[in-house]
């Protein structure tokens, strides 16, 4: 878990994988700035905990506006612990010769240069006083994913953008870290495993024989945060189930 009192910055943090990192930081004790481009979906949640939690709505393509976000967040808590780089976006699934130019730079604008404007205008605060990155990649990141190649492409970036930033901010008392999800039902994907037979088929390629949660990779966000992280700088962390060490693995 996460240091009692510690404030967390979380980037499209109002559905699947982004809401179960606020969700177990909050039950840590944590204090949550949480960013996504509609935070209606967060209002009913967090209403009772307004001095704990602050929502910004932000698209995080636009520097303007995450630097906007950076000044709202130290006005409100006067300090940034923790940021989590986890917004993203599929785009269609296409082989990569029908990929279209708005599509790839969509792509590409939310999951890896987004990331890369945060971490600039988050990141950058916590400079010498200490402070941890985790940034949200996906196991694309780390083999290839058919008909996902704006995707695929996007997610390796942040694994490069993730040892950069170790590299030349270690020394600066920040860590940054990623994790890579597998297979995660989320709102975004259930409509997918809810296909007659998907399911079943994408289970029996996991050794541990189901589907990833928000909360199995909460879990490990939280952990990277915390004190007990304290020496991993660069790391990255797969969170599939053993998905990936799967002989003749098929991803489509």
């Amino acid at each position: 878990m996460s240091e009692n009192g510690q404030v967390v910055v979380i980037t499209g943090a109002s559905r699947g994988i982004g809401f179960g990192i606020a969700k177990r930081f909050k039950e840590g004790g944590a204090k949550l700035a949480l960013l996504a481009t509609c935070v209606d979906p967060l209002r009913e949640w967090s209403k009772d905990m307004r001095s704990d939690i602050l929502l910004i709505e932000c698209n995080i393509t636009r520097k303007k506006e995450v630097f906007a976000a950076r000044d709202q967040v130290l006005a409100h808590f006067g300090k940034i612990d923790v940021l989590v780089n986890n917004a993203g976006i599929f785009g269609p699934s296409v082989p990569v010769e029908q990929v279209e130019e708005d599509i790839w730079r969509q792509v590409l604008d939310v999951n890896l240069t987004g990331a890369f404007f945060c971490t600039q205008a988050f990141g950058s605060e916590m400079l010498d006083h200490g402070g941890s990155i985790i940034n949200v990649s996906s196991i694309a990141g780390v083999v290839p994913t058919p008909f996902r190649g704006a995707y695929s492409s996007s997610k390796a970036g942040i694994m490069m953008l993730t040892q950069q930033t170790a590299l030349e901010w270690g020394p600066r008392k920040v860590r940054t870290n990623a994790v890579c999800p597998g297979l995660i039902e989320t709102d975004m994907t259930a409509q997918f495993y809810n296909v007659p037979g998907v399911r079943e088929d994408r289970e029996a390629l996991v050794p541990m024989g189901r589907i990833g949660l928000p909360e199995d990779i909460a879990k490990v966000v939280c952990f990277l945060a915390s004190p007990d992280a304290e020496y991993m700088n660069g790391e990255f962390l797969r969170v599939d189930g053993g998905f990936t060490i799967t002989p003749s693995l098929k991803l489509y």
